[in-house]
């Protein structure tokens, strides 16, 4: 029983995903416990929350940013945090277009062995593509997690973001409350 409360109130939060990313805006006063954390390469701005480590990773045309609860250690490893890699010239490192990648990505992401997707949408706003899943993870050597992912492509520069929720399932509406700011916030720049 306490399962499947568990299930029906996780599902109704799903009802509300994050909303869409901000584009060309200023940054504003941090939410309270949040700071600005400046994603330089990715001429972007995320949100962290107070306490959280930052780690950036990756080459200047394809840099790879971590926000996460725990530190991460030399594994690279970690369990509650939003990861977003960052490809510029989509069609040059992957041979095809950024926003056409990105929907190849996301009709794969939470169809693996142990996985069930929770929720999937796609939209499009001129030159920007956008495709989410959020998916339970359920390996049969790990606890169960719950992960969000973005696919975000820019068509007219050819850049695509890919941002990964995740937290244990156990944790997963803190967890939310703290990762739903981050992803709604997410500042990026059109020209990138």
């Amino acid at each position: 029983m306490v399962r499947f409360l568990f299930v029906l109130l996780l599902g109704l939060l799903l009802l509300n995903p994050a909303a869409a990313q901000r584009i060309d805006t200023k940054l504003d006063t941090p939410p309270a416990g949040f700071a600005w954390q400046p994603l330089p390469e990715a001429k972007a701005a995320a949100l962290l929350p107070e306490g959280w480590y930052y780690r950036a990773e990756g080459s200047k045309g394809a840099p790879t940013y971590y926000l996460t609860q725990e530190q991460m250690g030399e594994s690279g490893g970690f369990q509650t945090g939003l990861s977003l890699q960052v490809v510029r010239r989509a069609t040059a490192r992957t041979r095809q277009p950024a926003a056409q990648y990105a929907e190849l990505l996301m009709l794969r992401s939470g169809f693996g062995t142990g996985q069930q997707v929770l929720e999937k949408a796609a939209s499009t706003d001129g030159n920007w593509h956008k495709w989410t899943v959020r998916y339970r993870d359920a390996p049969p050597d790990a606890d169960p997690r719950v992960v969000y992912q973005l696919a975000l492509a820019n068509a007219q520069t050819d850049t695509l973001y890919l941002l990964t929720f995740e937290s244990p399932e156990k944790d997963w509406l803190a967890a939310w409350a703290l990762g739903e700011t981050m992803i709604r916030e997410l500042v990026l720049d059109a020209r990138q």
